[in-house]
Formats: C-alpha cells, structure tokens, sequence
C-alpha cells in the first residue's frame, strides 16, 4: 500500500500531493481547469505520481496575497526578518 505525504506551503498557497516516489518525477503538466492551474507531476512511464495544487487558499486567508497589500504601497525595502 502507498503512503501519501501532503506538503503545504502557506506562503506559496500552494500544496503537493505525493503518492509514487520523489525521485522518480521526470516531467510535470500543466492542468488547465476554468479557474485554476494545478501541475500533475509523472514519472518516466507517464504515470502520475503526485499533483500540486496551486491557490489552495481562499484569498481572505492567502498570506501571499496579505504580504503583497502590505507592500504594495512602500517606496523603502521590506524585510521579513533579519539575522
């Protein structure tokens, strides 16, 4: 039986599925829906092996989208954090 690991990146509002193995990617396609494209990652059979959904996130909760109102308006550099 796989194992499926799931990745989500907040910042990115992106998450990836993964049910075959990381080191067995070989070619990564665009899938083109009415309102999203997700990326539907395949091995050198051409059997998928993991998705990435793109926009998870609605953009009330998308940090992404949060990071660039703060910036959008600033005419000094941003830092996220230093050290």
């Amino acid at each position: 039986m796989a194992k499926v690991k799931i990745y989500f990146d907040p910042i990115g509002n992106v998450m990836n599925i993964w049910w075959g193995d990381k080191k067995d990617a070989y070619i990564s396609e665009e899938v083109e829906a009415s309102n999203r494209n997700d990326v539907i990652i395949k091995d050198k059979k051409g059997l998928p092996i993991s998705i990435e959904i793109i926009g998870i996130l609605p953009n009330e909760l998308n940090v992404s989208e949060k990071i660039k109102m703060l910036i959008k308006d600033r005419k000094d550099p941003f830092i996220l954090s230093s050290g």
